[in-house]
């Protein structure tokens, strides 16, 4: 973000006191006041969504504060208050904000708001969320701790403060309070943590699945409460695609924690917030005025079985199996999250130097496979490289993960697995999709379940949300014309 240093020394002109015709000086109402006391501590801007905003200093810290929020006008009559000694009344206080609001949204700047999480000239910037509105800034050099950095962050109520970071630990501290089954899987949860600070980037959703008793819930407030704490450890889905993307734009690492399954609609939806995307909602009481919601999020998802087998929001998740935790290792719940606390320090000062040594190994990273997310892909890699674990092993777990997806789609969808045992008997098949069904349907289970398709243009539908997934496993589908007709060629690779 630039420009921040050039908006602070903006003046906005405001005639506040003059001559009244008479040669004498004029006295300030209490709302030009106001007016002035705001415009005399800080500058005025508006947001990406052109909604106006204050940046303004209190106890040395510069605070961003929406001009039409709680926190503004507290703000505002406190600090009338501390000046005048005399209290401002709502509808004094209730102008200035209308003529602040005015002079920020048309005569200030426009400056972009960010999450928890920011990027400016490759240097990354964590918002820690506490009293003084303290910033990390992390770069290939290292990082440190200020108050004035140059970007600048959207607050909402429920965020809640990182910890002071400390030094003296590595991101493998992590499980001493996890109960994660593999190795591999240890290293993708590693990677995973320093990935979901690069806000620019698409990051899978992880996704902790396994048996009751193996702490899915605990391991997702372990991984929020180092990335991006909250009131609210966990949120729902929702019941709408608006309720869902005020939550995905809430929180710099949303968390849906134990999720049977995940509705179409919702799927869409963490698809786009995995990868970018956006959402308009129309602004309360009006008729007109939209409100536009964009999100790139780093998502953490938690269920017994994986909550979904849709291919484009599967390819989208790192799959991490935790284990029951037996009677002799289990300790209750107050003497676990002590421990934890204790650590947290530790294991936070080990995220931020895990970042910052990605940083500095990430320019030097090439990929000789591509895999799905591969801009995550190169992050995890920079991180194994500067770790000692080596990008070619990374990109290998990375790669075997990407086959656990591709066979949990195979054998949840019944589609995909009536095409994969047809051809296992067929090396190339030719054909109209309604043969295709027909043929498949001869083996098909009874009942049919459901989905499944009636007539040959429905397979069509299905064959292409498929068609990534069935490629992986080395069968290629092709649509052409035959004699004037719509056929579908099958190829079987393997």
């Amino acid at each position: 973000m630039n420009g921040i240093e050039d908006v602070a020394q903006t003046t906005f002109q405001v005639q506040m006191q003059g001559d009244g015709g008479d040669g004498k000086s004029q006295k300030l109402s209490c709302s030009q006041e106001l007016i002035q006391l705001v415009v005399g501590h800080g500058y005025l801007f508006h947001d990406e969504r052109n909604d106006g905003y204050a940046a303004v200093t209190h106890n040395n810290s510069r605070r961003t504060l929406k001009l039409r929020g709680r926190a503004f006008r507290r703000w505002l009559a406190g600090l009338y208050y501390s000046t005048t000694k005399k209290a401002a009344n709502n509808e004094a206080i209730s102008t200035a904000m209308t003529v602040l609001e005015a002079m920020a949204t048309f005569d200030g700047r426009m400056l972009e708001l960010s999450n928890r999480f920011a990027m400016h000239e490759g240097i990354l910037f964590l918002d820690m969320a506490d009293t003084n509105w303290r910033v990390i800034k992390i770069s290939q050099a290292g990082w440190e701790v200020m108050t004035t950095p140059p970007v600048l962050f959207r607050r909402h109520s429920h965020q809640q403060a990182l910890p002071d970071p400390l030094k003296g630990a590595t991101l493998a501290l992590v499980h001493k309070h996890l109960a994660i089954k593999s190795d591999d899987d240890k290293l993708l949860v590693e990677a995973w943590m320093v990935a979901s600070a690069f806000p620019n980037t698409p990051r899978p959703a992880i996704t902790f699945h396994g048996p009751h008793g193996a702490s899915k819930t605990t391991a997702a407030r372990i991984l929020k409460s180092v990335t991006d704490p909250s009131l609210t450890e966990s949120i729902d889905i929702g019941k709408s695609p608006a309720e869902l993307a005020q939550t995905l734009d809430h929180h710099g690492v949303p968390c849906f924690d134990n999720l049977t399954s995940i509705p179409g609609w919702a799927a869409d939806m963490l698809c786009r917030a995995v990868t970018g995307g956006g959402f308009s909602k129309r602004e309360l009481y009006s008729d007109e005025s939209d409100i536009i919601l964009s999100f790139k999020r780093a998502l953490i998802i938690t269920g017994i079985n994986i909550p979904t087998h849709a291919p484009d929001l599967l390819d989208r998740l790192l799959l991490i199996e935790l284990e029951r935790i037996t009677t002799d290792k289990r300790i209750d719940e107050a003497t676990f999250w002590e421990q934890y606390n204790a650590d947290k320090p530790k294991l936070f000062g080990a995220l931020l130097d895990a970042i910052a040594g990605t940083l500095a190994e990430l320019p030097k990273i090439k990929l000789d496979r591509m895999p799905r997310m591969a801009d995550f892909a190169r992050i995890a890699c920079a991180y194994a490289e500067w770790a000692g674990i080596g990008s070619d092993r990374m990109l290998d777990i990375i790669m075997q993960n990407t086959s656990r997806q591709t066979q949990e789609v195979l054998d949840a969808d019944p589609i995909a697995s009536a095409i994969r045992d047809f051809m296992q008997k067929h090396m190339t098949w030719t054909g109209t999709a309604s043969k295709l069904l027909e043929l498949i349907n001869e083996s098909a289970p009874i009942p049919k379940p459901d989905g499944w398709p009636k007539q040959g243009n429905n397979l069509t539908r299905k064959i292409n949300v498929l068609h990534a997934t069935l490629n992986e496993v080395g069968i290629s589908i092709r649509k052409h014309k035959l004699n004037g007709e719509k056929v579908l060629t099958l190829e079987s690779c393997a």
